[in-house]
């Protein structure tokens, strides 16, 4: 590994190895480098006839010899001339409408994984924190059949209790009293690792990056996390893996850029 792993690419190298064999369609919103980077990844190995909801952008990756690299910001038209077939109107909706995978951030993330991308109350009618709002995700959420939450930070102040405002309803058990059609989430993704929900819904440590501790993640954590007696080191990225990312998805270094080391802070918790 020439460059030091970054934490944005081993988290689409999480995503992509985990994406279901049915999964078609993939929905990506506004500046998530990483979930952009593993759709295209999984295009290019797992799911060739995926299709994949960038930004703007309707891409099949396959038998294509130019491949849009990941942008900053995922709103621009570099690839819309890059596809092999073209699509009718109607079916483009439909997929928007409930696409099989889609991926959620947060200001605030709580123990049920409801997540808050609103802002936070000042308790006046005002804001002391305003996010950047929730655009299209309350309907996402509800609808695709299953997406991911991806906190770039992992400390009290965002792992809370329960979150200021709901934008995306991750509780399963009200998910289920209100009728919801969708498979809510998934995985959540923090810069210690991989957290998923046991039945009751509330969020289980899964596994950890290396060089971090069971101890480090609950300190860091607003709420009491499930921890299992057995969590495992997350594996690291195969040669083929993170050559395909870095030479074909990636090579302009973006997700290396924008992203901390992986393990950076690990030797503190």
């Amino acid at each position: 590994m020439s460059e030091e792993l970054s934490l944005a690419e081993m988290q689409a190298i999480i995503l992509a190895r985990d994406f279901r064999d049915n999964d078609l369609v993939f929905q990506v919103g506004a500046n998530l480098a990483n979930a952009r980077a593993a759709c295209m990844l999984a295009n290019l190995t797992t799911h060739p006839n995926a299709r994949l909801l960038l930004g703007v952008e309707i891409e099949n990756l396959s038998g294509s010899s130019n491949v849009p690299e990941v942008p900053p910001f995922l709103f621009h038209a570099s690839g819309s001339t890059l596809g092999e077939a073209s699509m009718h109107q109607g079916y483009v909706f439909d997929d928007m409408a409930k696409p099989d995978v889609f991926f959620v951030g947060g200001i605030e993330v709580d123990q049920v994984g409801n997540v808050n991308l609103t802002g936070i109350p000042n308790g006046e009618g005002g804001w002391k924190l305003r996010g950047p709002g929730p655009v299209a995700l309350a309907t996402m959420s509800t609808y695709c059949s299953g997406y991911y939450i991806l906190m770039g930070r992992h400390d009290p102040r965002t792992f809370v209790e329960q979150v200021s405002n709901i934008t995306a309803l991750g509780d399963k058990k009200r998910r289920q009293e209100y009728g919801f059609p969708g498979g809510g989430p998934r995985l959540l993704l923090s810069p210690f690792g991989i957290f998923d929900f046991d039945d009751q819904g509330k969020m289980r440590l899964k596994s950890l990056f290396e060089g971090y501790s069971t101890e480090g993640v609950q300190q860091a954590t607003g709420f009491e996390l499930a921890i299992p007696a057995q969590v495992d080191v997350i594996a690291a990225p195969t040669e083929a893996e993170l050559g395909i990312l870095r030479s074909v998805v990636d090579p302009s270094g973006v997700l290396r850029s924008s992203s901390t080391p992986l393990n950076q802070g690990a030797k503190s918790n």
